[in-house]
C-alpha cells in the first residue's frame, strides 16, 4: 500500500513474509514467467521487463514502477526479508543482522524518521560491504570478470562524465549491496533514466551464463553502479543496517564461518595474482 509521501516497493517471488504497512508496496516480480499468483501489484502489466528477473532481479520492479506510476515524493526498495533497520541507537550496528518476522513485525519501520532523514540526506543505502581488495578484483572472484569489462565499456560508451567516478569505486573496497534505497524523486528518475540506459548498452553485448546464480548478472552490476551514481552526483549518503527476516536462525554461525573461510581464500588468491609476474 502507498501514503502520500513514500513508496518502498518490496520485492516477492513466493509466497512468504512481506511487510505491506502504509508506505511499503508489495510487488510480484518475474509474474510473467511464474505460475504463482501471489494476489498483489506484479511488474509483468503495461511497460515492463518482467520477463527478464532472471538476468535483471528486483530492477525489475524499479524498471515497472518508472515506466508506469507517478513517483512519489520520496521512493524506495526493499527486498521481501531485507528491510532498513530504522531504529534509534541500533544495537546490531552491522550491515546484516538475521531477525525472526515476529521480531520485526513488534518494530515496524517508522517512515517518520525516514521523511526526516531525508530532509538532511540525499539518499539512504544500506552500511557498505568491505573488502579485502579493490571491488573490481572482487567482483571478477565472485562473478564474471568479461561482464565487468563489458560494463566499463558500455559507461564509457553512454555517459563518459560518469568514468571518474566508476573509476573511484572500482579501485575502492566498498559498496552497499541489494540494490536497497529510499531517496528523493528526482534523485530516483534521474538514477533509472541513467541505470537503464548503461544496462540496456551492456545486454547488447553480454552473453548471459548458463549458471543461474552468474545469470543474475545485471543486478551484480547494477549493485556496484548505485555506488558509481552516487559518487558522480556527490550525494549526501545516510547508511542504515539491514535487517534479514530468517527461517534458519540457527544456520547464521554457519554462515557466518563459512564466508570468513572464503574471504581468506580469495584474500589470499587476490595476493598470488599479484605476485605474479
Amino acid at each position: 500500500m502507498e501514503n502520500n509521501n513514500i513508496t518502498v516497493l518490496v520485492c516477492c517471488h513466493k509466497k512468504d513474509y512481506w511487510h505491506d504497512g502504509p508506505g511499503f508496496l508489495p510487488i510480484q516480480v518475474g509474474k510473467a514467467i511464474s505460475s504463482i499468483d501471489l494476489n498483489i501489484v506484479a511488474d509483468d502489466t503495461g511497460d515492463n521487463i518482467s520477463s527478464k528477473n532472471p538476468y535483471y532481479c528486483e530492477l525489475t520492479a524499479l524498471y515497472w514502477y518508472w515506466k508506469n506510476c507517478t513517483p512519489t515524493k520520496y521512493v524506495g526498495l526493499n527486498h521481501y526479508r531485507r528491510y532498513f533497520d530504522f531504529s534509534s541507537g541500533c544495537k546490531w550496528g552491522i550491515a546484516r543482522t538475521s531477525l525472526s518476522e515476529d521480531k520485526i513485525l513488534s518494530n515496524p519501520p517508522n517512515l517518520e524518521v525516514v521523511e526526516n532523514l531525508l530532509k538532511k540526506y540525499d539518499i539512504i543505502l544500506p552500511k557498505p560491504l568491505v573488502s579485502q581488495f579493490p571491488i573490481s578484483i572482487q567482483y571478477s572472484i565472485s562473478h564474471i570478470s568479461n561482464d565487468l569489462k563489458i560494463l566499463e565499456e558500455a559507461v564509457k560508451k553512454v555517459s563518459p562524465e560518469y568514468m571518474e567516478a566508476y573509476n573511484k569505486v572500482l579501485n575502492g573496497n566498498k559498496f552497499s549491496p541489494y540494490n536497497m534505497f529510499i531517496t528523493k524523486n528526482t534523485i530516483f528518475i534521474k538514477y533509472v533514466e541513467w541505470l537503464f540506459k548503461v544496462l540496456s548498452e551492456v545486454e547488447k553485448h553480454l552473453k548471459i551464463s548458463a549458471y543461474p546464480d552468474q545469470a543474475r548478472v545485471f543486478g551484480y552490476l547494477s549493485e556496484r553502479l548505485m555506488s558509481v551514481f552516487v559518487t558522480h552526483h556527490c550525494l549526501k549518503v545516510k547508511y542504515v543496517p539491514i535487517l534479514k527476516v530468517s527461517d534458519e536462525p540457527g544456520n547464521n554461525r554457519i554462515k557466518e564461518i563459512t564466508l570468513n573461510g572464503l574471504k581468506t581464500i580469495f584474500a589470499k588468491t587476490y595476493l598470488l595474482a599479484k605476485n605474479v609476474k
